[in-house]
């Protein structure tokens, strides 16, 4: 990884962000305690998501803990991007010199010049950032290096990296020519995708620029070959059966529904005849309990996540059948459920 230092302003504010998320996992877990002494536990929520925010909102309207919580995931959602984006600005000039030399090597990126993003990707601000995924040309790095290893990695309930490696090991019953991961971001599944299977090729795709600039600077900075390309998982414009495994990472939340199915079937296409699909994603509400699946809902409300609830209702198994995939089989991470994920096989 990149040798650097944030600046005394821009490593307080990474910290104090931090430090304010988990206050507002303190402040969520004061107002739960108050929830179950009025009889708000899992079991006695009601089925319906809707329902469940309506009756927990009113119940709880009066509670300091809860108001805390709401104010405090406010704050977080709005203010964790821009403080990286002041962190990097501080570092910019530092950091350049090595930004444009990781450029270089063996991964390489296809930009495919006249790529249009499809409408549900360009209209959102995934996770809040400002002005989305590509509003800065760094814009790569400041997720991948700030956001990611100083404020979500220092908050998520586990290691979020180890996962990655522990998902991909579920496919690691055979050997792989050939792999496509679908939406490749900063290319933290990338990296665990070479650990586990370091003789295959890696391809990945994705339709963010930035954010594939920065999966080439790592994969440039370890020496690997991937082969990157601007473009979507729907319709990737890969030759059919090029693949061996199609794979992707806490990718699906930001579809639609319909997207997720074209997804399937694009994935379907891209394999040789028992090929492997694996797709690893938000924990399915259906596997946790209705507190648990509020409280992720809940947070997603916050945290501009759009799909979210499309995608942790819908049973990705089914999706993988329907596509024409056999030996399908679904699970989970332990201890916390997340990420849930499904395999299957291309028939022979």
């Amino acid at each position: 990884m990149m040798d650097f230092q944030l600046k005394q302003r821009g490593r307080a504010a990474m910290d104090f962000e931090v430090a304010v998320a988990k206050a507002g996992g303190r402040a969520m877990q004061a107002a739960e305690a108050e929830m179950a002494g009025i009889g708000l536990g899992p079991d006695l929520l009601p089925e319906d998501m809707e329902e469940r925010h309506r009756v927990i909102d009113e119940a709880m309207a009066g509670s300091s803990p809860f108001r805390l919580r709401a104010l405090l995931a406010e704050y977080s959602a709005r203010n964790h991007g821009l403080a990286a984006l002041d962190a990097f600005a501080e570092i910019r000039d530092e950091v350049a010199p090595a930004l444009t030399s990781a450029a270089e090597g063996p991964t390489t990126i296809d930009y495919r010049e006249g790529f249009e993003p499809p409408e549900y990707w360009a209209r959102s601000w995934f996770h809040r950032s400002h002005g989305g995924w590509d509003a800065v040309p760094e814009n790569g790095f400041v997720h991948g290096e700030l956001i990611h290893r100083k404020f979500v990695s220092k908050i998520f309930a586990g290691d979020i990296y180890a996962n990655r490696r522990v998902v991909a090991r579920e496919a690691a019953d055979r050997a792989y020519d050939r792999i496509l991961e679908l939406g490749t971001s900063s290319g933290h599944y990338t990296v665990a995708l070479s650990e586990v299977f370091p003789e295959a090729e890696i391809w990945g795709i994705d339709p963010s620029p930035a954010m594939l600039e920065q999966a080439r600077r790592v994969g440039n900075e370890r020496g690997l070959d991937w082969k990157l390309f601007v473009g979507v998982g729907e319709d990737t414009g890969f030759e059919d059966a090029s693949f061996d495994m199609v794979t992707a990472y806490a990718i699906h939340h930001e579809l639609p529904t319909a997207i997720v199915d074209a997804v399937f079937a694009e994935a379907h296409r891209l394999l040789r005849p028992g090929g492997t699909v694996l797709i690893a994603d938000v924990p399915r509400y259906a596997d946790i309990d209705r507190l648990a699946s509020w409280r992720f809902d809940w947070a997603a409300r916050y945290g501009g996540e759009p799909f979210w609830r499309e995608s942790a209702m819908i049973d990705f198994a089914a999706h993988a059948e329907g596509a024409g995939f056999v030996e399908v089989r679904s699970g989970t991470v332990a201890p916390y459920a997340n990420p849930y994920f499904v395999i299957g096989r291309k028939p022979r």
